[in-house]
């Protein structure tokens, strides 16, 4: 319980103006609280997406209307909503991944979003392409539906599902170094470090773009 994300967690339930003035405190200091950028409460029931915070940073220019057809459009509705801003203008978006289909379905409402963050940036920073992180597996209908979304480029990180990293981590609870001759090799077989380590370059890879490139990033896999 004493676990600062636990505690933290605990005391903002018991004050909700106090989350609400941090939330501000922290927009103020990442320069997300003045145009091109906005705050939306349209999630503020948890209605929209009951996994996403009831506050959400979106660009100006989008309404709530276009946010909830943009939802339609992702995997449990979570659209692409801006987490961080680097000092050099770049971004951090989240969004679960288009819900594409083999039908290569279309929203002109997510493409208006996914456009409206890379112009937001453009005055920003030196580049006008936005990298879209996929951290699954390679997929075709991802590399097909960025077709329409001109100004992106798409990347594989090729991190493994849920499913298998819970697996993994049963596996790794198992392993006893104190009593399996076989410790290494079993953990190995857990593949646990293999994926800390495909977790690592993928975040370095962010870090990298904003940092280093002033390119901002979407990074969204099967759930979001």
């Amino acid at each position: 319980d004493d676990l600062f994300a636990i505690k933290f967690a605990s005391d903002i339930r018991k004050d909700e103006h106090s989350y609400h003035d941090l939330f501000n405190v922290e927009l103020i200091r990442l320069q997300l609280d003045t145009c091109p950028w906005r705050l939306t409460k349209i999630n503020e029931n948890y209605e929209l997406c009951t996994s996403y915070p009831k506050y959400c940073v979106v660009p100006s220019i989008i309404t709530d209307e276009e946010i909830s057809e943009a939802a339609e459009f992702r995997s449990y509705k979570r659209f692409p909503t801006i987490v961080w801003r680097h000092a050099n203008g770049a971004i951090i978006a989240r969004a679960s991944q288009p819900e594409v289909s083999w039908l290569l379905r279309r929203s002109k409402e997510d493409e208006k979003m996914i456009q409206a963050i890379i112009n937001a940036c453009n005055g920003e920073t030196n580049s006008n392409r936005l990298l879209i992180l996929h951290l699954g597996t390679r997929d075709a209908a991802i590399e097909n539906y960025a077709k329409y979304y001109p100004d992106c480029d798409v990347k594989f990180m090729n991190l493994p599902d849920i499913h298998a990293t819970r697996r993994s981590a049963r596996m790794l609870s198992a392993v006893n170094a104190a009593q399996d001759k076989n410790y290494y090799s079993q953990l190995a077989s857990t593949q646990w470090l293999q994926y800390l380590l495909a977790l690592i370059k993928a975040a370095s890879c962010v870090v990298a773009n904003v940092n280093k490139h002033n390119r901002s990033v979407l990074v969204h896999c099967s759930n979001g």
